[in-house]
């Protein structure tokens, strides 16, 4: 029986998330403030965490300008892990609670395999997926007590599929992201009974970011490769970040959702 309250409204009052406190790490750049904009504006107050503090800085005051919303900036290395419980810790004192985590920080490193480093390996796995799982792991022991929460995960179409040397040289990169899908299926699976939901988005080529390091015959291949023959836009990432974020995704858990314009079957 259908017993769901339809009425107008209902679903936008799926996606409010007045009082709640979402921290979003690489909080800085077009494609964090995509997502700290949608969850502001949904109604979250907001901890915006990165190495480059005085940036997150300059987008906490526009989000609270814009939104109106409580934002605090912080600075951190994700890859520290004091530096990710202390993020957690002033999280919890300024806000009393942790509702949603946005995992954002990532890095690269380019060039054939052959000829990486191991300090360039361990440069981008030591920020891009353990980062991540010190995040999740804080996080998630913020989360348990008071019943549970959302978080997100920032994979790459990346994770899907894999670059000749003319479309890209960033193996340390796709390996780790690659990782992050499966480790959000993990933690998912872990965390599910303590009401954590565990999801990840995976974006393709947006206007931010590592895009902007693309030379322009790069570009030109990158395009040719994405069945809607355009970059995203960082905006457009926003609908599965609402929907992951708040109770309207309250029955979705250990997914991997793409965006990106179609390029992981083109």
């Amino acid at each position: 029986m259908n017993t769901q309250p339809y009425r107008p409204g209902f679903l936008t009052e799926m996606f409010r998330m007045e009082g709640r406190v979402a921290l979003i790490t690489g909080g800085h750049g077009e494609l964090a403030e995509a997502i700290a904009s949608t969850l502001a504006d949904l109604g979250c107050d907001l901890v915006l965490a990165a190495r480059k503090i005085e940036e997150c800085e300059k987008l906490a005051a526009r989000l609270r300008n814009t939104f109106g919303r409580r934002v605090t900036a912080l600075s951190c290395n994700v890859a520290n892990e004091d530096d990710v419980v202390r993020v957690v810790e002033e999280t919890l004192r300024t806000y009393q609670r942790l509702d949603v985590l946005v995992n954002n920080a990532g890095t690269s490193y380019w060039g054939l395999p052959e000829e990486i480093p191991l300090k360039g390996w361990q440069k981008v796995m030591d920020v891009n997926l353990t980062g991540t799982f010190l995040c999740c792991r804080e996080a998630a022991r913020a989360m348990i007590p008071r019943g549970g929460g959302s978080i997100i995960n920032v994979a790459s179409v990346g994770a899907f599929i894999s670059y000749t040397p003319e479309y890209g040289q960033i193996v340390p990169y796709t390996t780790s992201k690659a990782a992050i899908v499966h480790l959000t299926r993990d933690l998912a699976a872990q965390w599910a009974a303590q009401g954590i939901r565990v999801n990840a988005l995976a974006p393709g080529q947006v206007e931010s970011g590592l895009t902007y390091t693309l030379s322009e015959a790069h570009r030109r291949n990158v395009v040719e490769s994405i069945l809607l023959h355009r970059i995203g836009r960082p905006v457009e990432v926003a609908g599965v970040i609402a929907t992951l974020a708040s109770p309207a995704g309250s029955f979705i858990t250990g997914q991997t959702y793409l965006v990106d314009g179609g390029q992981a079957i083109g």
